[in-house]
């Protein structure tokens, strides 16, 4: 089977983010399997990356032999099949529609017509949970299949390095992107009121410029600022925190589906997370941390301070074989698998 993955971005760039780590995970998770996977970009670079999974320049969905399947990663990346004429299965984060999600306000339209797109010309559809899977079919119907595949997480870690946390207070770790003004706002009084008893660090990007529709929000200088860090090195930050932070983007559940969750618990580390965040369902079903009310930093500061003094040692490990079990990038892989045959078949 020889698979296209769609990728719009820069493939060699450094996996600060999942949106690199996800596809680097699938293809060469894909090729250890016998699937002649590539990744395919509209950025005119070729090579190859990690184990040796190729990339290539958009104009091979056009060359001989062509692809068995194409697999898209964005809303976009339906727009960019040009001649291809193969099956396709369709990926997106979110569902949008004429109000919902309120931070995509000044690219709704562009995604609006994506989804049309992706309805007339894909096989299939892969959605991240159930809340966007019941969207979909409540504004779409059952036209197009749609497949269910979360996130993942790494099925071997590296090891844990030496701790990288000064300073002496225990780490309250932030990872990932802030992606709503609201969160900036939660993580500043947060660290204001945590003073003392322990340090927030953020590891990741600032976006709030991008979908706050203005300037980007400040953090306090309470907060330690670590900036992006590529995916192998971030490790020995979640082995060492005592902590892991989500916050939702904001009131609806199709729009909070918070990857650093997986990697939080695959690494043993507690979490702390907002409500109505969908992953939370793994931190109840672990017992590995608490939720605390939206909006909230009353019961943030307090379930902050029960995990702190009270901190669940003797399930760590049980929640780490059990993650790299279950939730490991490996079991997308056989997900991934199963619907490219399923498609193909029916093609």
């Amino acid at each position: 089977m020889r698979v296209g993955i769609l990728f719009h971005k820069n493939p060699f760039g450094p996996a600060t983010g999942i949106d690199l780590v996800r596809i680097r995970a699938i293809a060469g998770g894909l090729r250890r399997k016998g699937i002649d996977a590539h990744i395919i970009s509209p950025t005119g670079m070729e090579g190859t990356i990690d184990d040796g999974v190729p990339v290539r320049d958009i104009s091979a969905l056009g060359e001989s032999p062509a692809y068995d399947l194409v697999k898209t990663s964005y809303h976009d990346s339906i727009t960019l099949l040009g001649s291809y004429k193969g099956p396709v299965v369709a990926r997106i984060v979110r569902v949008v529609d004429e109000r919902l999600p309120e931070r995509d306000e000044a690219s709704r339209r562009k995604l609006l017509d994506c989804q049309e797109l992706i309805l007339s010309r894909a096989s299939a559809l892969v959605l991240n949970n159930r809340e966007n899977v019941a969207r979909w079919r409540e504004r779409y119907g059952n036209r197009l299949p749609v497949f269910l595949i979360p996130t993942g997480c790494p099925a071997v870690l590296p090891r844990s390095g030496v701790n990288p946390f000064k300073g002496g207070l225990p780490a309250i770790l932030f990872l990932g992107s802030l992606a709503a003004p609201r969160m900036a706002a939660i993580l500043n009084e947060s660290a204001r009121r945590l003073e003392g008893l322990a340090k927030i660090h953020f590891i990741g990007r600032n976006k709030t410029g991008i979908y706050g529709g203005g300037s980007e929000c400040r953090l306090d200088s309470l907060i330690a600022v670590h900036g992006e860090i590529a995916e192998e090195h971030i490790w020995p930050y979640i082995r060492h925190a005592s902590v892991g932070l989500a916050l939702a983007t904001g009131p609806y559940a199709f729009d909070n589906d918070v990857s650093k969750i997986l990697n939080y618990l695959r690494g043993g580390l507690p979490v702390l997370s907002e409500e109505p965040i969908i992953n939370n369902e793994l931190i109840r079903q672990t017992k590995y941390g608490k939720t605390f009310k939206h909006g909230d930093v009353d019961d943030l500061v307090i379930k902050a301070a029960q995990i702190l003094s009270n901190p669940p040692v003797d399930k760590r490990e049980a929640v780490m074989r059990f993650m790299a079990v279950e939730h490991s990038w490996d079991r997308r892989v056989e997900s991934y698998t199963a619907v490219f045959e399923q498609v193909l078949k029916s093609w």
